[in-house]
């Protein structure tokens, strides 16, 4: 089953070329979504109604604004919480800024990635045909965004630069890829590679190890793990359940090869353990997307904690029910990243629809932040748009989904990831200052 991000929109090569200007990579997201030529036309009025040009009123912050606004008055429903005047007037735009900034300033982004690694990829010499496609998925979503080369540019420079410096995120915990039947036996990002991250900025980054999969051997997967916690000193692991080897893919609950990959880690302390669920791209098996094999996991391993990334969209309701109808289990967790990012431009009522099942079901404390980035450029327009989000009350009404407080949002951008993590959040908090601080000397 093939999936390409990239179908969901329309004109992406007309996005802005400049992947700092998170404002205007948000409004043309508008733009080229399935809304876009209503949302244009309303773009064009409250750029007349500012007394500005169409291209200067879509490169302002005051563009994404009235994208949002034009967006609940195209869809007669209130996604997003934003003031006339925010889409009008330059000081309006900078108070509600420092209102959001105020109101949720700690921002743990639990799905962020580098994509390149040293020699990079090179078809027939470190990375197969199939290793090449996903390569260069990556590489047209990176140049969207103006990631002029792609993956090249999705290195440990950048990540600290767009991510850390360029967005409100506090701390990034970054994801590895593995697939190593793909890349020339070596993880498509290798641990070597990516502690680069961590070592940069070691109070703003977490780091995640991956790659492993008892179908390489559970003997040596074993070992690796092993490694990572040995030598890596990782703080959890982010895997994948469809794999690159001749059997194709795993299960969680598998007692003879998996279980003993989750009684390892709880003999080395490693106990979040994050599993990309959903989104079956490429030549991957769609089954083992599903979460079913959560189910029996979580139950086993109660003092681990199991993460779905991209909170199993489109299987969403199948990750909810395992705690909804299961409502005494407390290490069932999920992140939006990619979910957030693919819908709330283009299809908000489906956005509205996944995040409101997962807070009603799995519940506030239960769902993370994450973005996904650098796979869609600077994290900060999505950051932006979840700050204004809302579930319309025709849904509270009809599904039961909570509305959205301050309260939640603080949970879900930043403090459900710092107890699991056991994040310093002070610590972290000065460290971005200081970060800031000299970014902008």
């Amino acid at each position: 089953m093939e999936f390409n991000i990239l179908s969901h929109f329309k004109g992406l090569e007309e996005m802005p070329t400049d992947p700092l200007k998170a404002d205007e990579i948000g409004t043309s997201l508008f733009l080229t979504g399935n809304m876009g030529p209503r949302i244009s036309e309303k773009i064009d009025e409250k750029a007349k109604a500012a007394g500005m040009s169409r291209r200067n009123f879509i490169k302002s912050s005051l563009g994404f604004s009235a994208a949002m606004l034009a967006a609940n008055e195209v869809t007669g429903m209130k996604f997003f919480e934003v003031g006339t005047a925010e889409a009008a007037d330059i000081d309006a735009k900078k108070e509600a800024i420092k209102l959001a900034q105020a109101s949720n300033n700690f921002i743990v982004d639990v799905h962020t990635h580098v994509c390149t690694r040293p020699g990079h990829y090179q078809l027939g010499v470190n990375t197969s045909e199939r290793g090449m496609w996903f390569v260069q998925l990556l590489d047209d979503l990176g140049k969207a965004f103006g990631m002029v080369n792609g993956t090249r540019d999705m290195n440990v420079e950048n990540y600290g630069k767009m991510i850390l410096k360029e967005s409100d995120t506090t701390v990034g915990v970054f994801n590895p890829f593995g697939f190593r039947e793909d890349y020339g036996g070596q993880d498509m990002i290798p641990i070597e590679y990516q502690v680069g991250v961590r070592n940069n900025w070691p109070d703003n980054t977490i780091m995640l190890a991956g790659g492993l999969t008892p179908n390489q051997g559970v003997g040596a997967t074993l070992d690796r793990l092993r490694q990572y916690v040995d030598d890596y000193k990782i703080s959890g692991l982010k895997l994948y359940t469809f794999d690159s080897t001749p059997q194709k893919g795993w299960w969680f609950d598998d007692e003879k090869r998996a279980y003993p990959i989750w009684e390892e880690c709880r003999k080395l302390g490693v106990k979040n353990i994050g599993c990309h669920k959903g989104i079956p791209f490429g030549q991957f098996y769609a089954r083992y997307a599903h979460v079913e094999d959560f189910d029996a996991t979580a139950d086993d391993f109660l003092d681990l904690n199991f993460i779905a990334f991209h909170s199993a969209w489109p299987y969403h309701n199948e990750l909810a029910a395992l705690k909804g109808f299961k409502p005494q289990r407390k290490n069932l967790y999920c992140e939006i990243g990619s979910t957030f990012a693919a819908t709330v431009t283009s299809r908000p009522l489906e956005c509205a629809h996944v995040i409101g099942t997962l807070l009603r079901d799995l519940g506030p404390d239960y769902v993370l932040w994450g973005t996904d980035s650098l796979l869609w450029g600077n994290p900060q327009w999505q950051i932006e748009a979840f700050r204004n989000f809302q579930i319309p009350d025709e849904l509270v009404e009809g599904h039961g989904y909570p509305k959205i407080t301050p309260e939640i949002r603080r949970k879900v951008f930043g403090e459900n990831a710092a107890r699991l993590w056991n994040i310093d959040k002070r610590r972290a908090m000065t460290a971005k200052a200081e970060l800031m601080a000299t970014a902008h000397a």
